[in-house]
Protein backbone atom coordinates (compact mmCIF):
# COMPACT_ATOMS: atom_id res chain seq x y z
CA UNK A 1 0.00 0.00 0.00
CA UNK A 2 1.27 3.45 -0.87
CA UNK A 3 1.48 5.65 2.36
CA UNK A 4 2.10 8.99 2.45
CA UNK A 5 3.05 11.22 5.06
CA UNK A 6 1.30 14.76 5.37
CA UNK A 7 3.09 17.57 6.64
CA UNK A 8 1.95 21.38 6.52
CA UNK A 9 4.44 24.19 7.04
CA UNK A 10 5.21 27.67 7.55
CA UNK A 11 8.60 29.05 8.22
CA UNK A 12 10.14 25.59 9.16
CA UNK A 13 13.24 25.74 6.91
CA UNK A 14 15.07 25.25 10.15
CA UNK A 15 13.36 21.94 10.85
CA UNK A 16 11.95 20.46 7.49
CA UNK A 17 15.60 19.44 6.27
CA UNK A 18 16.25 17.25 9.49
CA UNK A 19 12.58 16.08 9.29
CA UNK A 20 13.08 15.04 5.77
CA UNK A 21 16.41 13.06 6.78
CA UNK A 22 14.68 11.42 9.98
CA UNK A 23 11.37 10.02 8.22
CA UNK A 24 13.58 9.16 5.59
CA UNK A 25 15.32 6.89 7.62
CA UNK A 26 12.54 5.48 9.52
CA UNK A 27 10.88 4.17 5.79
CA UNK A 28 13.70 1.85 5.45
CA UNK A 29 12.04 0.16 8.22
CA UNK A 30 9.06 -0.30 6.57
CA UNK A 31 9.49 -2.63 3.45
CA UNK A 32 6.19 -3.58 3.20
CA UNK A 33 4.58 -0.39 2.03
CA UNK A 34 5.51 2.38 -0.30
CA UNK A 35 6.31 5.21 1.63
CA UNK A 36 6.23 8.77 0.38
CA UNK A 37 6.47 12.86 1.91
CA UNK A 38 3.82 15.41 0.67
CA UNK A 39 4.84 19.12 2.14
CA UNK A 40 2.12 21.66 1.99
CA UNK A 41 3.79 24.98 2.47
CA UNK A 42 1.91 28.49 3.11
CA UNK A 43 3.98 30.15 1.14
CA UNK A 44 6.58 30.70 4.09
CA UNK A 45 8.87 33.58 3.63
CA UNK A 46 11.58 32.29 5.16
CA UNK A 47 12.45 29.66 2.23
CA UNK A 48 10.67 26.78 3.55
CA UNK A 49 10.14 25.40 0.07
CA UNK A 50 13.30 25.76 -1.11
CA UNK A 51 14.91 23.36 1.67
CA UNK A 52 11.85 20.50 0.36
CA UNK A 53 13.11 21.38 -3.21
CA UNK A 54 16.85 20.38 -2.02
CA UNK A 55 15.54 17.67 -0.23
CA UNK A 56 13.67 16.62 -3.58
CA UNK A 57 16.80 15.95 -5.59
CA UNK A 58 17.68 13.69 -3.03
CA UNK A 59 15.00 11.75 -2.47
CA UNK A 60 12.25 10.70 -4.96
CA UNK A 61 9.34 9.99 -2.89
CA UNK A 62 8.86 13.87 -2.02
CA UNK A 63 5.56 15.95 -3.02
CA UNK A 64 5.44 19.44 -2.74
CA UNK A 65 2.75 22.04 -3.18
CA UNK A 66 2.85 25.52 -2.48
CA UNK A 67 -0.37 27.55 -1.71
CA UNK A 68 -0.69 31.05 -2.48
CA UNK A 69 -1.40 32.47 1.15
CA UNK A 70 -1.74 30.37 4.32
CA UNK A 71 -4.83 29.67 4.57
CA UNK A 72 -5.28 27.58 7.90
CA UNK A 73 -3.99 24.12 9.19
CA UNK A 74 -7.29 22.40 8.51
CA UNK A 75 -7.17 23.81 4.61
CA UNK A 76 -3.33 22.94 4.38
CA UNK A 77 -4.55 19.22 5.34
CA UNK A 78 -7.55 18.76 3.20
CA UNK A 79 -5.50 20.04 0.33
CA UNK A 80 -2.93 17.85 1.07
CA UNK A 81 -5.32 14.67 1.91
CA UNK A 82 -7.19 15.16 -1.49
CA UNK A 83 -3.83 15.77 -3.54
CA UNK A 84 -2.17 12.42 -1.40
CA UNK A 85 -5.57 9.99 -2.33
CA UNK A 86 -6.34 11.76 -5.72
CA UNK A 87 -3.27 12.28 -7.18
CA UNK A 88 -0.43 9.99 -5.71
CA UNK A 89 -2.73 7.28 -5.22
CA UNK A 90 -2.23 6.93 -1.18
CA UNK A 91 -4.42 4.48 0.20
CA UNK A 92 -3.50 5.52 4.01
CA UNK A 93 -2.61 9.13 4.82
CA UNK A 94 -0.52 10.01 8.30
CA UNK A 95 -1.10 14.11 9.39
CA UNK A 96 2.32 15.16 10.97
CA UNK A 97 3.51 17.82 12.32
CA UNK A 98 6.80 20.06 10.75
CA UNK A 99 8.34 20.91 13.92
CA UNK A 100 9.35 17.51 15.84
CA UNK A 101 6.53 17.60 18.37
CA UNK A 102 5.94 14.12 16.90
CA UNK A 103 8.78 11.64 16.32
CA UNK A 104 9.80 10.12 13.19
CA UNK A 105 9.87 6.90 15.07
CA UNK A 106 5.99 6.62 15.72
CA UNK A 107 5.02 6.21 11.59
CA UNK A 108 6.13 2.37 11.80
CA UNK A 109 3.99 2.17 15.21
CA UNK A 110 1.09 3.86 13.48
CA UNK A 111 1.51 1.46 10.00
CA UNK A 112 1.69 -1.47 12.37
CA UNK A 113 -2.28 -1.01 13.89
CA UNK A 114 -3.48 -0.31 10.11
CA UNK A 115 -2.09 -3.89 9.12
CA UNK A 116 -3.49 -5.21 12.11
CA UNK A 117 -6.99 -3.98 10.74
CA UNK A 118 -7.44 -0.42 12.21
CA UNK A 119 -9.28 2.30 9.95
CA UNK A 120 -8.30 4.99 12.10
CA UNK A 121 -5.25 5.10 14.26
CA UNK A 122 -4.46 8.31 16.74
CA UNK A 123 -1.33 8.82 18.08
CA UNK A 124 -2.34 9.38 21.73
CA UNK A 125 -1.35 11.76 24.67
CA UNK A 126 -3.88 10.80 27.48
CA UNK A 127 -3.79 6.99 26.94
CA UNK A 128 -1.44 5.16 29.74
CA UNK A 129 2.08 5.55 27.97
CA UNK A 130 1.20 9.07 26.75
CA UNK A 131 3.03 12.47 27.94
CA UNK A 132 2.66 15.96 26.87
CA UNK A 133 5.81 18.41 27.26
CA UNK A 134 7.06 18.77 30.33
CA UNK A 135 7.81 22.44 29.49
CA UNK A 136 4.31 23.42 29.12
CA UNK A 137 2.88 25.78 31.43
CA UNK A 138 0.08 24.10 33.77
CA UNK A 139 -2.44 26.36 32.41
CA UNK A 140 -1.78 24.90 28.80
CA UNK A 141 -1.55 21.29 30.36
CA UNK A 142 -4.99 21.74 31.81
CA UNK A 143 -6.76 23.90 28.73
CA UNK A 144 -5.32 20.83 26.43
CA UNK A 145 -6.43 17.73 28.44
CA UNK A 146 -9.59 19.28 29.85
CA UNK A 147 -10.45 20.33 25.99
CA UNK A 148 -9.81 16.74 24.97
CA UNK A 149 -12.25 15.44 27.86
CA UNK A 150 -14.85 17.99 26.76
CA UNK A 151 -14.81 16.71 23.66
CA UNK A 152 -15.27 13.22 24.35
CA UNK A 153 -18.14 13.63 26.24
CA UNK A 154 -19.55 16.49 24.11
CA UNK A 155 -19.53 13.97 21.07
CA UNK A 156 -19.72 10.77 23.02
CA UNK A 157 -16.45 9.68 21.67
CA UNK A 158 -14.46 6.44 22.80
CA UNK A 159 -11.25 8.43 22.21
CA UNK A 160 -9.65 10.01 25.13
CA UNK A 161 -6.84 12.71 22.90
CA UNK A 162 -9.59 14.18 20.76
CA UNK A 163 -7.07 17.05 19.55
CA UNK A 164 -4.19 14.97 18.78
CA UNK A 165 -2.14 16.16 15.19
CA UNK A 166 -0.56 12.47 14.59
CA UNK A 167 -2.85 10.08 13.19
CA UNK A 168 -3.05 7.75 10.26
CA UNK A 169 -6.55 6.79 8.48
CA UNK A 170 -7.07 4.38 6.00
CA UNK A 171 -8.71 6.03 2.80
CA UNK A 172 -10.79 3.08 1.04
CA UNK A 173 -13.53 3.25 2.18
CA UNK A 174 -13.35 6.52 4.13
CA UNK A 175 -12.06 9.17 1.82
CA UNK A 176 -15.42 9.60 -0.06
CA UNK A 177 -17.68 9.96 3.26
CA UNK A 178 -15.14 13.12 4.83
CA UNK A 179 -15.92 16.49 4.66
CA UNK A 180 -12.29 17.57 2.89
CA UNK A 181 -13.28 20.50 0.86
CA UNK A 182 -14.07 23.87 2.84
CA UNK A 183 -17.62 24.32 1.91
CA UNK A 184 -18.12 21.26 4.35
CA UNK A 185 -15.43 21.54 6.89
CA UNK A 186 -16.60 23.31 9.95
CA UNK A 187 -12.92 24.30 10.52
CA UNK A 188 -10.37 25.82 8.89
CA UNK A 189 -8.36 25.77 11.58
CA UNK A 190 -6.88 23.19 14.38
CA UNK A 191 -10.46 22.10 14.77
CA UNK A 192 -10.76 20.29 11.66
CA UNK A 193 -9.18 17.31 13.27
CA UNK A 194 -12.10 17.08 15.72
CA UNK A 195 -14.40 17.20 12.76
CA UNK A 196 -12.81 14.51 11.16
CA UNK A 197 -12.72 12.34 13.74
CA UNK A 198 -16.04 12.66 14.30
CA UNK A 199 -16.77 11.63 10.84
CA UNK A 200 -14.42 8.38 11.05
CA UNK A 201 -16.13 7.36 13.90
CA UNK A 202 -19.65 7.63 12.61
CA UNK A 203 -18.92 6.01 9.58
CA UNK A 204 -17.63 3.17 12.19
CA UNK A 205 -14.25 3.51 11.23
CA UNK A 206 -12.14 0.45 13.61
CA UNK A 207 -9.92 2.88 15.90
CA UNK A 208 -7.08 2.49 17.77
CA UNK A 209 -4.68 4.79 19.79
CA UNK A 210 -1.23 4.67 20.57
CA UNK A 211 0.36 6.05 22.93
CA UNK A 212 3.27 8.47 22.16
CA UNK A 213 5.43 11.49 23.83
CA UNK A 214 3.96 14.35 22.14
CA UNK A 215 7.29 16.60 22.32
CA UNK A 216 8.47 20.78 22.54
CA UNK A 217 8.50 22.25 19.31
CA UNK A 218 12.04 22.23 17.50
CA UNK A 219 11.55 25.60 15.98
CA UNK A 220 9.22 27.35 13.35
CA UNK A 221 5.70 29.45 13.49
CA UNK A 222 3.63 27.98 15.85
CA UNK A 223 0.15 26.87 15.15
CA UNK A 224 -2.18 26.56 17.77
CA UNK A 225 -3.49 29.95 19.54
CA UNK A 226 -6.74 30.73 22.50
CA UNK A 227 -8.69 31.03 19.18
CA UNK A 228 -8.56 27.43 18.16
CA UNK A 229 -9.31 26.10 21.57
CA UNK A 230 -12.74 28.08 21.35
CA UNK A 231 -12.95 27.31 17.81
CA UNK A 232 -12.75 23.26 18.98
CA UNK A 233 -15.82 23.73 21.73
CA UNK A 234 -17.42 25.79 18.47
CA UNK A 235 -16.93 22.58 16.16
CA UNK A 236 -17.61 20.05 19.10
CA UNK A 237 -21.05 21.31 19.95
CA UNK A 238 -21.90 21.78 15.88
CA UNK A 239 -21.67 18.21 15.33
CA UNK A 240 -23.23 17.32 18.17
CA UNK A 241 -26.25 19.46 17.81
CA UNK A 242 -26.85 19.82 13.96
CA UNK A 243 -27.79 16.46 13.53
Amino acid sequence: MKIVVIIPTYNERETISNLIDALEEEFKNIPNHEMGILIVDGNSPDGTAEAVNQKKGIYKNIDLIVEKEKRGLGMAYITGINYAVKDLKAGAFIEFDGDFQHDPKDIKRLIAELDNGYDYVIGSRYVLGGSIPQEWAWHRKLLSRFGSLFIKWVLRLPTNDNTSGLKLSRAEGFFEKLPLDENRILSRRHAYKIHLLYEMYRNDAKIKEIQIKFLERGGGASKSSLEDIFESLRVAFALRFRK
